[in-house]
């Protein structure tokens, strides 16, 4: 038999059957076969050896759409994705109003554009929309949420909708959600807005389009780190497990972007006391610290000390932190840039970055093993996110999302390498070890040694459960 395409002797590495030799075989969307290497004949064949083979990497934290439009994104940053290994991205979206009208003109503009597979999480914005959540389960094939802590007395004000986002709302949508006949998740934004609303001296500039407060160019990042501490943080993720505890729903709760070894820390201590809550770091927060960063930077919560960046990765290793995320913005370079910190647009590109940088910064460098590298970057995340096994593995009858990796290659970092739209970098300059030389996407070759071969489109919704 010959199949479609064959990935052939590549080192084949999935968390749960470990490191092995092997040839990789799709027919159609999915894997047909994994075999001994050198078995599986392809009508396409990709010669991996001296290579590894992953499954695609997942991105479960983005937020496309949110400076342009999503059919803008979609199309641009999807094509990036595939430089860096991912084939999968879950894309956080917020609107008031109910989604029932909101999601189809949504849909069309995502179906069109995207290059690989996505999901979206909602983010729940009022009572109304917590009352929706069966239908959106139903109509939609979405079953991953959010609340945002950072808007809490906000909403009203910025979004136009019933009530704030206080315990009573949140309480409401953990019940609601802990109720339903599939599984669920809550995405959860960690933070104390008392606290650092009063830090700021009432300016929320970091969860604002704009404010009317006149910048202070002479700013560094560090006023940042100062009005949005990592033990606000911390308070903020422990009560929000602790309420996810009391309805049965901790192994669901998902907190996002941990930036805080203290939050990491705590959270170790939740699941020693029998918790099993999820925690997400991201790349940005193991990788940068707060003495290297600039407008560039700009995110909330922001990059912190090297001291938190340690205990990141040591939670990270030991299983703590399941999941890593980029919180990744489309924001362009002529529009993210202001008059000092505070006059700067809150995001930054860093998706496809995300795999090269865990294996250079982690695997290269001797902090995680290779097959931890795969659990963080993909297979956690389709299991956090509901879509496991159609994605994160390699097994017969999973989609054909493969990267083939060479662990010790080194790039420098450039918006040209990284088909960037921004036209910035974060990470611009960085010698990076460890990059995707191929990317299949469903079975199809969609990113072969620096040129993007796949198709506008051939990204769909992955509607959950799976």
């Amino acid at each position: 038999m010959t199949y479609d395409l064959v990935v052939k002797g590549g080192t084949v590495v999935t968390p749960e059957h470990g490191t092995f030799e092997a040839d990789v075989a799709a027919d159609g969307e999915t894997i047909a076969a994994v075999g001994a290497p050198g078995t599986l004949p392809g009508a396409t064949e990709i010669d991996a050896s001296g290579k590894h083979v992953l499954p695609g990497a997942i991105d479960p934290h983005t937020h496309h759409g949110i400076y342009r439009g999503l059919d803008a994104d979609a199309e641009s940053e999807s094509k990036s994705d595939l430089v860096g290994g991912i084939t999968t991205i879950g894309n956080y979206f917020r609107r008031p109003g109910a989604y029932a009208e909101v999601m189809p003109s949504y849909f069309e503009e995502a179906e069109e554009n995207y290059y690989h597979d996505y999901f979206f999480s909602l983010g729940l914005l009022s009572m109304e929309h917590v009352e929706e959540i069966p239908s959106i389960i139903e109509e939609f094939g979405i079953t991953t949420f959010k609340w945002y802590m950072n808007y809490k007395y906000a909403a009203r004000e910025k979004f136009g909708v019933d009530c704030d986002m206080k315990d009573d709302f949140g309480d409401a949508f953990v019940r609601t959600l802990a109720e339903q006949d599939v599984p669920t998740t809550l995405g959860y934004h960690s933070e104390n807005v008392e606290i650092t609303n009063a830090l700021a001296g009432g300016n929320v500039y970091l969860t604002s389009e704009s404010d009317d407060t006149e910048a202070d160019t002479e700013e560094g990042y560090e006023v940042m780190v100062e009005e949005f501490p990592g033990y606000a943080e911390t308070q903020s993720m422990v009560a929000g497990a602790s309420l996810a505890k009391v309805h049965g729903y901790d192994d669901r709760f998902y907190a996002v972007h941990i930036s805080s070894g203290e939050t990491a820390d705590e959270l170790a201590r939740l699941h020693d006391a029998g918790y099993e809550s999820w925690g997400e770091t991201c790349i940005h927060y193991l990788t940068l610290t707060t003495e290297e960063c600039d407008e560039r930077m700009k995110v909330n919560p922001p990059v912190r000390s090297a001291d938190d960046q340690e205990t990141l990765w040591k939670r990270l290793a030991d299983g703590t932190i399941s999941c890593i995320g980029t919180d990744h913005c489309a924001n362009l370079a002529e529009e993210k840039f202001g008059d000092g910190i505070r006059d700067s647009l809150l995001g930054f590109p860093s998706t496809p970055v995300m795999l090269p940088l865990i294996l250079s910064e982690g695997v290269n460098e001797g902090r995680i093993s290779l097959e931890r590298a795969v659990e963080v970057t993909s297979t956690n995340a389709a299991k956090a996110f509901n879509l496991y096994p159609k994605k994160g593995t390699v097994r017969v009858g999973s989609d054909a999302d493969l990267a083939v990796v060479d662990v010790d290659e080194t790039k420098t970092v450039t918006p040209e390498l990284l088909h960037s739209v921004s036209g910035y970098s974060p990470y611009e300059g960085r010698e990076v070890t460890g990059w995707p030389t191929q990317t299949i996407v469903k079975g199809r070759l969609a990113f072969d040694e620096g040129e993007i071969v796949g198709e506008r489109g051939y990204g769909t919704h992955v509607d959950r459960p799976v």
